[in-house]
């Protein structure tokens, strides 16, 4: 068996087993968004869900990071910590792969607040990038990022873009399927 298809299988063992937990996670978030929903209900003429919103940004983030996860794993394996930073710094493919997964979870969050929310989908999923955001923004203070300052402003600015793009994905499922929504059922 040729080693390249064993590493190959390695990696995909660790992200279903990654995919596994997050799910298990990602329950227990839905769980703590029911529990918030409960604590703080709609008033009239709020739009903003803070329970969505929160959970929202609590799932960007912890699928982010859950989905980064195997990736860096198998670089260690392959060629111990030094090597992780090296291989973000060199290796396009990789770093092109946890931009993906980045703002992949950022839609995945701003579809999990536009769900919860129930109103205002596209804002409330543009909202609920707020944790990634910040912690983009701390990094670039810091100066801790492995790109330059410009690619790092303009993955800063995918995340709310995703976000939002997630919210209106959640919006067009409500138009689809009748369920009434801010623009109401399609006619």
């Amino acid at each position: 068996m040729p080693e390249g298809y064993l590493s190959l299988v390695h990696l995909l063992i660790l992200l279903f087993v990654f995919l596994i937990i997050l799910g298990i996670l990602l329950l227990f978030v839905l769980r703590f968004a029911i529990w918030l929903k409960k604590r703080f209900p709609r008033r009239p003429g709020q739009r903003v869900s803070i329970a969505g919103v929160v959970t929202g940004g609590i799932t960007d983030v912890l699928a982010s990071g859950f989905l980064g996860v195997p990736a860096v794993i198998y670089i260690q394996t392959k060629g111990g910590s030094d090597a992780v930073i090296s291989a973000l710094n060199s290796s396009s493919w990789l770093y092109w792969l946890q931009m993906a997964i980045g703002v992949g979870s950022s839609a995945l969050g701003g579809y999990v607040a536009a769900w919860i929310a129930q109103h205002d989908e596209p804002l409330n999923g543009l909202l609920s990038s707020f944790l990634c955001t910040t912690i983009a923004l701390y990094s670039i203070v810091l100066g801790s990022g492995a790109r330059s300052l410009l690619a790092q402003i303009l993955f800063l600015a995918a995340a709310p873009a995703f976000g939002f793009l997630g919210g209106y994905l959640r919006q067009i499922q409500k138009r689809i399927t009748g369920t009434p929504g801010i623009v109401g059922p399609v006619a």
